[in-house]
């Protein structure tokens, strides 16, 4: 579905960012893409949505690169959930939902009643409908991710290929509650449309509870990547950030981590 093939990027050209990353998603696959702050975990996902074109190496949509894609054909296969959303206008959630509807629309075309239905459908799989008519500034920081992503959703609706959601820090600005109430909304959307997402993050219980593979970036470059089962190891966690961890796997066979203290490197 989504190939990066050993693909550079840099602000500057003396130091790059993503330093010969490689990553293949397939259809339905849930993948995390692990790291400290300032690991290049962004600018890799920016590559993988094509907002960003790699200096070396390549994206590969179906076979094809991003670069050789539209704007607007891009766009209803790959939606992308920022970690901030800022408004210049105090927009209602179902204007923001609509939002993700404009892939769709030609120039100078308003929406229909097919885009209308989809925005609802929208809402309702990611628990907002009622709040349809608030405006988007007044919602909590839950509320307002699952809007973003209920955008999102609306604009990969009414496509026939495998859709894919990119996800830059879901859960970083949320408290526990709101954590939970995301990753639920991700897990029924997975298992209701099979989505295909990839979420860059920090935080080890979410791609332990979440994610089915994991590459674990560090200084732009991957240390480790595969399976969750067998890459979230506390030696691994070590060297990505300097953390001595346990790893406890439960009677489920989910992963939790539980980090003890800092360490050298």
């Amino acid at each position: 579905m989504l190939i990066a093939h050993d693909v550079w990027f840099g602000y500057d050209e003396r130091t790059p960012v993503v330093c010969g990353i490689s990553l293949d998603v397939a259809p339905g696959a849930i993948v995390g893409i692990l790291g400290p702050n300032g690991s290049g975990k962004t600018t890799f996902l920016r590559l993988l949505a094509g907002t960003r074109r790699p200096q070396r190496g390549s994206v590969m949509l179906d076979g094809q690169p991003l670069a050789s894609r539209s704007r607007d054909a891009l766009a209803r296969r790959i939606a992308v959930v920022p970690q901030e959303t800022q408004l210049a206008f105090d927009y209602s959630v179902a204007e923001v939902a609509m939002m993700g509807r404009y892939a769709h629309l030609g120039a100078f075309e308003i929406e229909g009643p097919d885009d209308t239905a989809f925005v609802s459908a929208a809402l309702a799989a990611t628990g907002t409908q009622q709040l349809a008519n608030r405006p988007f500034a007044t919602l909590s920081g839950g509320e307002k991710q699952r809007v973003v992503i209920a955008a999102a959703l609306a604009q990969l609706s009414g496509g026939d290929d495998a859709p894919l959601l990119l996800l830059d820090e879901p859960t970083a600005s949320l408290d526990i509650g709101y954590q939970l109430e995301v990753v639920s909304v991700l897990r029924q959307l997975h298992a209701d449309r099979g989505l295909a997402i990839v979420i860059s993050t920090h935080d080890l219980n979410l791609a332990a509870s979440l994610c089915d593979q994991l590459l674990l970036v560090r200084e732009g470059r991957v240390i480790a990547e595969g399976l969750t089962e067998t890459v979230l190891t506390a030696v691994n966690i070590r060297a990505l950030y300097g953390v001595e961890a346990e790893v406890i796997v439960r009677p489920s066979g989910r992963r939790v981590v539980l980090p003890l203290e800092r360490v050298g490197r």
